[in-house]
């Protein structure tokens, strides 16, 4: 009650001044009441001012975290990519490995010419391939699949485990195909046209011997496709060989063919220079005689006069002979010639062969120098525009009567000389052929009966 008279004894301004005192006292109490609501503000705001601080340390490690981890991420794309190759690589491993586990070896031919052969043969060793890497249960042969290399004929157990058994043999499967494929490649290897057939029967006799073992040791074989394919391999390979040796013989041919060229060609060429000479030679003497005939005496103005005639004569004869030579030397001019030999290869044997040499007997003395024992007998000797084309046609309407059936560079052939003038005559219009053909059909085989009446003569001799 003192502020209450305090008041009334000091008027109004005593009244505000009370009021005052009076608020300031209630304002005390809100604070001593809620003192810990307004300490919690403080804290509050302390707290929202260390997170924003926090927040922004956080967005900064943030910010550099996901640097880190884009680098990381990229670290991980290339490893990712380098691992790929690494398990591409140990992937053709394992299958080089496994290929090496049952024998088998990639094999290399050397292919000469990329062509049917390389294909087929890769096609057959991509099979066999897919299929050593495949095994199977199978009891009915009728039932197998054609993709597996070995199978199991009927599954046995080891130590009470039919799993152990299985294991068992699959290893055995894998003995017999190691075995398999080496016979095999030894087989392959050493195939050519002697033996081309007993290696397919050695193939069957090496599958049916060890199968046998097979299935009697631990019921396992061979698929008998994958011998089938194998025999396929043997067969591609011997056609590859064959096929090598045919290209060969051909090369050899045109080696033959370029030298036969080359000679005639320098042939050509000397007799052209010697030709040339002698037309210089008669040029400058039939002038001589030309320009001593007006001062000549009868006697010798007839004598100048048949130098003249003689000289005037062979002028021509050497142009003729230099438009031969050049136009040899120009076009495939030359002689197709039909000879026999029959003391060396008897009555019924021709050899059709073809010359571009200036003088073509050369050649035929050639083929009767030291490999056969009498010197051959010509029958047609044919000049043509085109002599390669001639002999080829021969060579093609005869093919099959060669005598040599594998190597065409042996140009014999078991005709008659009628057939071959039937030929020629059909052939004359076709080619144009500007020269008569005539055959020679007696052959004089003079060495040769010579020698067949000595050696009687002697043997009458030794009987007497």
């Amino acid at each position: 009650m003192a502020w209450l008279l305090f008041a009334l004894s000091t008027g109004s301004a005593g009244l505000v001044l009370l009021w005052a005192l009076k608020m300031r006292g209630r304002l005390n109490q809100i604070r001593q009441k809620y003192a810990p609501a307004l300490d919690i503000d403080d804290y509050v705001s302390k707290e929202e001012a260390k997170l924003f601080k926090r927040k922004n340390e956080a967005d900064k490690d943030l910010s550099q975290a996901l640097d880190e981890l884009h680098k990381v991420q990229d670290l991980c794309t290339d490893a990712e990519e380098k691992l790929n190759d690494i398990e591409e690589q140990l992937a053709l491993a394992r299958e080089d490995a496994v290929l090496m586990d049952y024998g088998y070896y990639e094999p290399n031919y050397n292919f000469e010419s990329s062509g049917i052969w390389e294909k087929h043969l890769s096609d057959v060793n991509a099979q066999l391939k897919a299929m050593i890497q495949n095994v199977q249960h199978k009891a009915d042969k009728a039932s197998l699949s054609d993709e597996c290399a070995g199978y199991i004929t009927s599954v046995v157990t080891f130590n009470n485990s039919s799993a152990k058994g299985i294991r068992m043999q699959k290893a055995s499967i894998k003995l017999i195909l190691r075995a398999f494929n080496g016979e095999c490649d030894g087989f392959i290897a050493k195939v050519n046209y002697k033996n081309v057939q007993l290696m397919m029967k050695r193939v069957e006799a090496s599958y049916v011997a060890i199968c046998k073992i097979g299935e009697k040791a631990n019921m396992v074989t061979i698929n008998e496709i994958y011998k089938e394919l194998k025999k396929t391999e043997l067969g591609y390979v011997y056609e590859y060989e064959e096929w090598k040796q045919r290209e060969k013989e051909e090369q050899a041919r045109i080696r033959e063919q370029i030298r036969e060229e080359e000679r005639a060609n320098k042939e050509f060429e000397k007799s052209k220079r010697e030709a040339e000479k002698e037309v210089k030679r008669n040029a400058d003497a039939l002038e001589k005689a030309r320009s001593e005939v007006e001062g000549a005496n009868e006697k010798q103005k007839t004598k100048l006069l048949a130098q003249i005639e003689e000289l005037e004569k062979r002028m021509i004869e050497m142009e003729e002979k230099n438009r031969y030579i050049s136009q040899a030397m120009l076009t495939k001019t030359g002689h197709v010639y039909i000879i026999s030999n029959v003391g060396s290869f008897g009555d019924d044997m021709l050899k059709i062969g073809m010359t571009r040499r200036l003088e073509p007997m050369d050649r035929v003395k050639e083929l009767g120098d030291a490999s056969v024992p009498f010197p051959f007998d010509v029958h047609a000797m044919i000049r043509t525009s085109d002599a390669p084309s001639l002999e080829s046609a021969l060579h093609k309407h005869f093919d099959a009567r060669r005598v040599n059936l594998e190597n065409n560079r042996k140009e014999f052939f078991y005709v008659t000389l009628d057939e071959i003038q039937r030929e020629l005559d059909a052939l004359k219009d076709e080619l144009n052929i500007e020269a008569d053909i005539h055959i020679t059909m007696a052959a004089e085989a003079k060495q040769w009966r010579m020698s067949k009446a000595r050696r009687h003569h002697l043997e009458q001799s030794y009987e007497g």
